[in-house]
């Protein structure tokens, strides 16, 4: 971590490792206030998908039975047959919001999902894996809120933040400190899509994710703030069969079933690029999630929080620096790799 922030790929970084069970390693670095958080990205996935298949436990949702099933409007533009499976393994078929989507109005709830209702099919739904970056947690949301009455924010603080003692929120809130959230920064504009980084795609990311108006929204996808403490907690739940400290959050089960590869492609219809998923997981692939029986999730371009079952691994990295995807990928696998190395020495 601190050859990282020596390098400049980042100003502030948390770590965090739990093995078997047991928190070993919690380290803050560069510039941060001792209660700050920091913004999770699409590692915020994960957790709305357990809060999803805790709802399938109880019996609330179905994962195979049609979202406009309860939600009609969802059925437009050739949507009728997406299920909750689907949007969990990014086979829903509606990807991305049109670049004519008015981000300024990200936090509210009842713009974004009528906004993700009205959208077309990019393809016949479960026929194809496209990566959903927002609309993913969405279709989640409004699915549980409509099942389970709890707007997505209070759902999860309800059944895992609060039960798991995770200083962690989806978003601050329209009242939370916006000033506690550590601000993301545009380390380098190259993309995989613009090679050249002509087109700013990452100060614009970072300008729309440091607005207020996406820290106090509800983004079920991308939007959890929290320390890297908390996202490894997170894992270590996971990787211990769905119970940690006494509290069951999942059936032994459900976990197995969730961060096994579920749906698998060689090209993503979004990214281009080989992707494994499981119901809301990416079930290996790249460092750290290369080792067998490793799962997480990846969070833009400079988080990431996993489990390594097999090592009794469970760990977060997560920092402000959004970079180009190089340095991402060597900064993922260096910290992969010093995780596992220090648990084996």
């Amino acid at each position: 971590m601190r050859s990282h922030l020596s390098s400049g790929w980042q100003t502030a970084a948390q770590c965090a490792v739990y093995r078997d069970g047991v928190l070993q390693l919690e380290l803050r670095l560069g510039e941060q206030r001792p209660d700050a958080r920091m913004l999770w990205f699409s590692a915020t996935k994960p957790l709305t998908a357990v809060a999803t298949l805790l709802l399938a436990e109880r019996g609330v949702i179905d994962l195979d039975a049609p979202i406009a099933d309860v939600w009609p409007e969802f059925a437009q533009g050739g949507k009728a047959a997406v299920t909750p499976r689907h949007v969990l393994t990014h086979r829903g078929g509606f990807p991305i919001f049109p670049p004519d989507f008015d981000w300024s109005r990200i936090d509210d709830w009842q713009a974004v999902t009528a906004a993700t209702a009205s959208l077309e099919a990019m393809w016949e739904p479960g026929t194809a894996i496209g990566y959903h970056p927002v609309t993913y947690g969405f279709a989640l949301g409004e699915l549980m809120r409509r099942f389970d009455g709890r707007m997505p924010r209070d759902l999860l603080r309800d059944e895992l933040f609060a039960p798991l003692g995770m200083d962690a929120s989806l978003g601050v809130g329209p009242d939370g400190d916006l000033a506690s959230v550590v601000p993301v920064i545009a380390e380098s504009e190259v993309t995989f899509d613009d090679p050249e980084g002509s087109e700013r795609r990452t100060s614009w990311m970072v300008e729309r994710f440091n607005s207020a108006a996406t820290l106090r929204g509800q983004l079920p996808a991308a939007n959890a703030v929290g320390t890297a403490e908390a996202l490894a907690r997170f894992y270590a739940m996971l990787a211990n069969g769905g119970e940690l400290d006494g509290m069951r959050i999942l059936r032994a089960d459900s976990v197995r079933e969730a961060t096994s590869v579920q749906a698998h492609t060689d090209s993503d219809a979004l990214w281009g690029m080989p992707a494994s998923y499981g119901l809301g997981f990416i079930v290996g692939g790249y460092p750290p999630l290369d080792t067998p029986g490793a799962y997480g999730h990846f969070g833009q371009q400079c988080a990431v929080g996993w489990a390594d079952p097999e090592r009794g691994i469970a760990a977060a990295y997560i920092t402000n620096g959004l970079h180009e995807p190089a340095i991402v990928a060597l900064r993922n696998a260096e910290i992969g790799a010093a995780v596992i190395g220090a648990c084996e020495d």
